[in-house]
């Protein structure tokens, strides 16, 4: 029969109770973070595959906040397509009534007046800001676009934000985009009317001056643009030119039909960068559940097993008290 000494006794009785505590603290550990991998050593696998799923979901959350500034100026952009939409088929059905012989002049010059404030609104739009950035100037946002001549002074930056992993969209159009047409055209022989003071009914104000001929040859080739047609009109109509204002009417189809175009392109992207977010929120949804399965303890488990723990620790502890209060004379019965 093998000896067993006391010492060897309380060596055993003393490495179960560390043990035993060990488990209990992990377990209280866990317990108190919730958390069932708190080291990388606790379950290297799982560790690695949660670190990532976190990567990716930062990320992800990157690219919500673009998709949100994306949003916001497309949304922006679209409301200023949409009231250019207005004052050129505003413009147009006045230029439609005028160009007819119904309408004397005093009559027209009542309308350039209207006119005037159309194309004010028309500059107010293509200097519109979201924060402190205007959103037709390109990449020069902090400058204005546009001067109170109509002539664009931004460049013709697409500004591109990464709403998901490697797919960029433009959130901005540029100046030229909008209120240029494609096409180079010769301005018209007509005066330029005063912007400024429009003239009143009962002053009778004569013709202006043509352009000289260094003006014209400086203006020869000189895009078409929403404000130069504007402008046209306006001066058709003070100087009761009512074939100009007819011969205006193709250039405004053209400009509807090209804002039209815009809005469409800009509609798409809003869809495309609404859809791209509703994607990413899924898959978030799904991503934060898979990392919860590998480092989130399951609670009613986790307590149970506290429990457990806990009364093995008493039931080594009453042995260890029986075991260790042996005296000689238990030796000798």
């Amino acid at each position: 029969m093998t000896r067993v000494s006391e010492n060897s006794n309380s060596a055993s009785l003393q490495f179960s109770l560390e043990k035993t505590k060990e488990r209990l603290e992990d377990l209280q550990m866990k317990g108190s973070s919730l958390k069932k991998v708190r080291r990388p050593s606790d379950n290297p696998v799982s560790n690695v595959e949660a670190m990532s799923l976190g990567s990716v979901l930062a990320d992800n959350q990157q690219f919500l906040r673009n998709s949100d500034v994306a949003l916001l100026h497309l949304n922006q952009t679209e409301q200023c397509l949409d009231q250019i939409s207005e004052i050129l088929l505003k413009a147009k059905d006045l230029a439609i009534q005028q160009s007819s012989d119904f309408y004397d002049q005093d009559i027209r010059k009542n309308v350039s007046n209207d006119i005037i404030q159309m194309r004010n609104q028309l500059l107010a739009i293509s200097n519109r800001r979201v924060g402190n950035k205007y959103i037709f100037s390109g990449f020069n946002t902090l400058k204005i676009p546009f001067d109170l001549d109509g002539n664009y002074t931004g460049d013709d930056g697409k500004i591109k934000l990464e709403i998901s992993k490697d797919f960029f969209i433009p959130m901005n159009l540029t100046g030229k985009e909008v209120f240029y047409s494609d096409q180079l055209v010769a301005p018209s022989n007509i005066p330029e009317p005063d912007l400024e003071t429009p003239s009143g009914e009962d002053s009778e104000t004569p013709a202006r001056d043509l352009a000289s001929n260094n003006d014209l040859e400086s203006r020869f080739h000189k895009r078409d643009n929403l404000f130069s047609q504007l402008t046209t009109l306006i001066s058709a109509l003070e100087n009761n030119d009512p074939k100009l204002v007819q011969d205006l009417l193709e250039k405004f189809d053209s400009s509807i039909s090209r804002i039209i175009t815009l809005r469409t392109r800009v509609g798409s992207l809003v869809n495309t960068a609404m859809t791209t977010r509703s994607q990413i929120e899924t898959e978030n949804v799904d991503k934060e559940a898979h990392r919860s399965k590998l480092t989130d303890a399951d609670v009613a488990e986790l307590f149970s097993d506290i429990t457990k723990q806990q009364q093995v620790l008493r039931t080594t502890y009453q042995s260890g008290k029986t075991m260790l209060n042996q005296t000689l004379l238990d030796f000798l019965r």
